[in-house]
């Protein structure tokens, strides 16, 4: 009887102890419950330092059943970029500006009735080469 109880009691405490540990894991990884059809997408290519780039949350439901939705903040390293109201249902955009060069994640956060970060994209920016804005190429007039 001895046997049975400890086996028991072993067991409950492995079980808790998993159930801890995915806990966990669900609260330091917050892109672990991002929808994967949402996603943050960032327009144009070799992107430079202090140049201006289109960043679009893509497929962003909102939670009103009126023409607005909910709150979208968009983020480059955790850093707030802005936020922007998404319609009922579409995409939403805002303007990133990357200050440095080097390994950027921009995502966004959906407010609303549960709060959930969207898929994000990882962008490379290379520094500088220019001054002003023909550091950044010039606009596109085809289209």
């Amino acid at each position: 009887m001895t046997t049975t109880f400890r086996r028991t009691t072993r067991l409950g405490l492995a079980g808790s102890g998993i159930a801890t540990v995915l806990a966990t894991a669900a609260l330091i990884a917050p892109f672990a419950h991002a929808d994967a059809t949402q996603h943050v997408a960032v327009a144009g290519s070799d992107h430079t330092a202090g140049c201006s780039y289109t960043v679009t949350a893509v497929g962003v439901v909102g939670y009103s059943s009126s023409d607005s939705g909910a709150d979208v903040t968009f983020y480059d390293n955790g850093a707030v970029i802005g936020t922007v109201e998404v319609p009922a249902i579409g995409t939403t955009t805002t303007t990133w500006r990357p200050a440095a060069a080097g390994t950027h994640e921009v995502t966004a956060k959906v407010a609303g009735i549960s709060t959930r970060w969207i898929v994000p994209a990882t962008v490379t920016v290379a520094p500088s080469t220019g001054t002003g804005s023909a550091a950044c190429g010039l606009p596109s007039f085809s289209g």
